[in-house]
């Protein structure tokens, strides 16, 4: 081998990774091309015509609602036209980079919840998340946007593991303002609320502030403020079908495609949604699961995403689009039910197949059944791995016992820092941190030989007692003897 050979290996081999993330974008965004000219039937029947209208409306047409997304997304469309690329391209070319984004904030998740091989993982989980089927299918061929508001969310993620709710709740806001799916993975922010104390149940108002901030523009060029309140009620609403190619419970127990089932069924799904959502937040508290453990939380998000997605009315196949990315997420972090994005990415990769190319793998009710067994066993494997034997928080987590200056036993409210690692031969601080349990002992023993240091302190009086009784008696002897 040359000098020349060996210097170009040592190159490859010290910047491996660099190298692998440039090969996995260069291929995904070639594969990206090959979708730019194909025309889904949402771009010729809603896309295409909102452009033309909003093209057509001006700035002031932002004071009226085009089609049924919400204002920010209208609003980008009108900046969009600016653009000479048309209709088609600029659609595509705006949920493009927003599949960067995604891959990246994802990688950022592994990155800030892995312990060990962070980079690889990290690396790795761009390269799957910017390469994934249904991810390039969404932007490139459908010309869909939900690689946005699924890249918020995962800034959302990332910022309320490190204990900044504030900008977690507005990145929370934000993907809220471009898609209602954002409600999804609202529960397990509830969870988590209710679980660590780590912030105000105020912190909630952030998600319609910055929803309303976002549409500010459009309210300033005459928009009925009304508007802003009613066009997510309206999308509820929208086709009146249980579900619309999505293979949940509602596409095995009826004709999802008939309206006259929505009529009964839409409200029933909304209760039963709730209540499922519900006895997993009271099982959360009663047995004081840690949200603030990675494998606790991530478990609980992709469980309420996919307990939505199979039990409200009006699912879409593409519904499951944050789920998928959830599981990758999950799969990579912990190493774990790597037969999960396995699963839920073909049963969504079916969905795609059916809508933009018109071929059905399998019959909508058979793969419902297929999603809804997928369902069951993770619900179970997550009652069993985070509300039986996942990690717990320790009884007195969130308070302090105040022993100096104040009756024993009297308790403050306080918010711990940082996690709690359940141990029954642990103690805590008043910050809710962990003693380890050979501290506790070293202190046991200083606290015998405090003890005992009084007893020593009584025999060493006594000794000196016997010193001053033994100095008399010489002192004595010292007076009787004759003088000379």
């Amino acid at each position: 081998m040359t000098k020349i050979e060996s210097k170009i290996i040592d190159v490859i081999r010290n910047n491996a990774v660099v190298i692998f993330l440039c090969a996995v974008t260069f291929c995904g965004i070639v594969m990206r091309i090959f979708g730019l000219k194909f025309q889904s039937g949402d771009f010729q029947s809603f896309l295409n015509p909102w452009w033309q209208q909003i093209s057509a409306g001006g700035l002031q047409g932002l004071a009226h609602q085009v089609g049924n997304y919400n204002v920010p997304y209208q609003i980008i469309t009108y900046l969009l036209t600016f653009l000479p690329y048309g209709a088609l391209y600029s659609y595509k070319l705006l949920s493009i980079i927003f599949d960067f984004f995604l891959a990246l904030a994802a990688a950022l998740c592994v990155l800030s919840f892995c312990k060990s091989n962070k980079k690889i993982k990290a690396s790795l989980t761009y390269a799957i998340v910017f390469c994934l089927i249904t991810v390039v299918l969404n932007s490139a061929f459908w010309a869909q946007c939900d690689s946005i508001y699924v890249t918020f969310i995962l800034f959302s993620f990332y910022f309320l593991q490190k204990d900044k709710s504030i900008p977690s709740f507005i990145f929370l806001g934000i993907a809220f303002a471009f898609k209602l799916q954002t409600v999804f993975i609202l529960p397990v922010y509830l969870y988590y609320y209710f679980t660590t104390r780590k912030f105000s149940i105020l912190n909630f108002f952030f998600i319609p502030l910055v929803d309303f901030v976002m549409c500010l523009p459009a309210v300033l060029l005459g928009r009925p403020l009304s508007d802003i309140l009613t066009i997510y009620l309206e999308q509820t609403d929208y086709g009146k079908l249980l579900q619309f190619n999505c293979p949940n419970l509602y596409a095995i127990i009826c004709d999802g495609a008939n309206t006259y089932y929505y009529t009964y069924l839409k409200n029933f799904s909304i209760f039963l949604t709730f209540a499922i959502l519900g006895a997993g937040l009271v099982m959360v508290i009663y047995r004081r699961v840690n949200m603030k453990n990675t494998e606790n939380f991530l478990l609980s998000a992709i469980w309420t995403v996919f307990t939505c997605i199979m039990f409200l009315s009006s699912m879409h196949e593409r519904y499951g689009y944050l789920l998928d990315i959830l599981a990758i997420i999950y799969a990579i972090t912990m190493c774990k039910k790597i037969w999960l994005p396995i699963a839920c990415t073909l049963v969504s990769l079916r969905g795609y197949s059916f809508y933009l190319f018109g071929y059905e793998v399998l019959d909508l009710r058979t793969t419902a059944v297929i999603y809804f067994t997928v369902y069951v066993i993770f619900t179970y494997q997550f009652f069993r791995d985070v509300i039986k034997n996942g990690e717990k928080l320790h009884e007195d987590y969130g308070k302090v016992t105040v022993t100096a200056g104040s009756a024993i036993g009297e308790s403050l409210d306080s918010e711990p820092s940082g996690a709690v690692t359940d141990s029954s031969n642990a103690g805590y601080t008043q910050e809710g941190e962990i003693i380890p349990e050979n501290t506790l002992e070293q202190a046991d023993i200083e606290n015998t030989y405090s003890e005992d240091t009084p007893e020593q302190a009584d025999i060493e009086n006594a000794y000196s007692e016997d010193t001053l009784v033994q100095a008399d008696i010489e002192n004595t002897r010292s007076d009787d003897m004759p003088e000379h």
